[in-house]
């Protein structure tokens, strides 16, 4: 059984502020491999914009991300995140099947052959165990095997190979994106997989992201609401019964982490006295399927999610975007 929260919170003010808490806005994670390991994974389809949300979480991870300890893939929604690269293979398989059914889809309107994707996929895969190569080089290889890679197609390519499990991508050679295998990484990768793997990403979720809901779960690691639901299911037991709690406030429902509980007023208030500048993209935003609490509907066009999916730097008072910086 969860532990419950005796008072029932109706705050919405408070919910922002665990939030900010539980995200490392309000506090530090400290270096920036643990910063990775406690977020899971952190939007980085703008790489500098993923750079600076490990950052103002942790320290400049520059460093980590040269030396491979923190790698850029498309590890959900087929977009790229930043994860420790102990977890870039884990979660790839995980969220990876639903994308690639997505994508299967759209090769028809790229004019791209199974037999061609596949003839891209093994060239990419066998240029890879030589070492890394670059996205103009990984061009260049499917020209040579027969796919052309314009019109679309190179990128469709990359990305699906590069989320399928075994590829991450290399330290940049200065703004040329690099890839390379998995099994090249100097850090072995974590051994999650089926459920186990569905309950540390839910276990990950609800201590880094909390409050949150398996709907909030779903829509970030692009998971279906059943299976994130599995994996609350199976997180919440055995050590989960005293890892997690229930709480409500805003008339609804949400899990956190059991640490939250000796917040106090005083660290709320101080989380929201803050004026906090965040990067396109933050996790404050792209975190949660609702963003209600946080966003103000007229703000939406203005900051993002934007039709086409763009997110701008912005401002947070009070919990509370302020709109783009």
């Amino acid at each position: 059984m969860l532990a419950s929260v005796a008072t029932k919170i109706s705050e919405t003010a408070e919910l922002r502020a665990r939030r900010l808490l539980a995200q490392g806005i309000a506090r530090n994670l400290g270096d920036p491999v643990a910063a990775a390991q406690w977020m899971l994974a952190v939007q980085a389809q703008n790489y500098n914009a993923g750079k600076a949300q490990l950052a103002l979480r942790s320290a400049d991870p520059s460093g980590d991300i040269a030396a491979g300890r923190i790698v850029r893939t498309w590890s959900q929604r087929g977009t790229h995140h930043f994860l420790a690269a102990e977890d870039a293979e884990w979660m790839m398989q995980l969220c990876h099947p639903r994308i690639e059914r997505a994508a299967e889809k759209r090769r028809a309107g790229l004019q791209l052959s199974a037999v061609q994707f596949e003839t891209a996929k093994h060239t990419l895969l066998d240029a890879l165990r030589d070492g890394p190569v670059s996205r103009p080089e990984a061009y260049e290889l499917f020209a040579a095997a027969g796919v052309d890679p314009e019109g679309g197609r190179g990128p469709h390519i990359l990305r699906s190979v590069g989320s399928c499990g075994g590829v991450v991508q290399a330290p940049r050679n200065g703004n040329i994106e690099r890839f390379m295998l998995v099994e090249h990484l100097t850090q072995d990768s974590a051994d999650f997989e089926g459920d186990a793997a569905l309950a540390e990403l839910a276990r990950r979720y609800i201590l880094s992201r909390g409050p949150v809901t398996a709907q909030d779960l779903a829509w970030w690691a692009g998971i279906t609401v059943s299976d994130a639901k599995r994996g609350v299911r199976a997180a919440l037991a055995g050590r989960g019964a005293t890892d997690f709690v229930e709480i409500e406030l805003a008339g609804g429902k949400y899990l956190m982490g059991a640490y939250q509980l000796e917040y106090s007023d005083t660290d709320f208030a101080a989380a929201l006295a803050a004026e906090y500048r965040l990067p396109a993209f933050d996790e404050y935003l792209m975190g949660y399927k609702d963003r209600s609490a946080q966003l103000p509907r007229e703000l939406v066009a203005e900051v993002g999610p934007t039709k086409n999916g763009l997110v701008h730097p912005f401002t947070v008072l009070d919990g509370v975007v302020t709109g783009r910086r």
